[in-house]
């Protein structure tokens, strides 16, 4: 996001260059995740089943094992971390789009552990289902992802 201050001697106000695309919902399903079952993979085949190339999700449930990246920002890079479980999912959100016509899950979690500590990232495949469920709403127009060279990162192309 690109930002231009404005001063005088009163006020300061910060003005962001945002880019938006209105979208409408379409279709929407409630699926369950089988015991076991790699999370990213299923949800991969999910959508690609009913066919949907542009949505929004959130996941509940829990994980028997877990494998989530962070982005390393100043490295431009993915760090892969790998937790045991058992571990609940507190918090599972995501978004499907398209890059190169390749239909894209982009999915994060925060998993808590026994005590109540959270460890959050992107899901990547190898995190294993204890119960999962999934909410899905389709969304129009389709959304495509392009390269952004300032961050490493595949963004929506807006």
């Amino acid at each position: 996001m690109n930002e231009t201050l404005f001063t005088s001697s009163y006020i300061i106000v910060m003005v962001l260059k945002l880019s938006v695309l209105e979208s409408k919902g379409l279709r929407e399903y409630l699926c369950n995740i089988p015991y076991d079952a790699d999370l990213l993979v299923s949800l991969k085949d999910i959508v690609k089943k009913l066919q949907i190339r542009s949505g929004i999700m959130t996941v509940i449930g829990a994980l028997r094992n877990a494998t989530l990246y962070y982005y390393l920002q100043d490295e431009k890079r993915f760090h892969k971390n790998t937790f045991e479980g058992p571990l609940e999912i507190a918090s599972g959100t995501g978004n499907i789009a398209t890059l190169n016509d390749e239909i894209i899950v982009h999915c994060h979690l925060v998993l808590a552990d026994r005590d109540g500590r959270c460890f959050g990232g992107h899901l990547a495949e190898g995190s294993r289902v204890f119960a999962g469920e999934v909410y899905i709403r389709e969304l129009s127009p389709p959304m495509k992802r392009k390269f952004d060279a300032k961050t490493g990162l595949n963004l929506f192309d807006i």
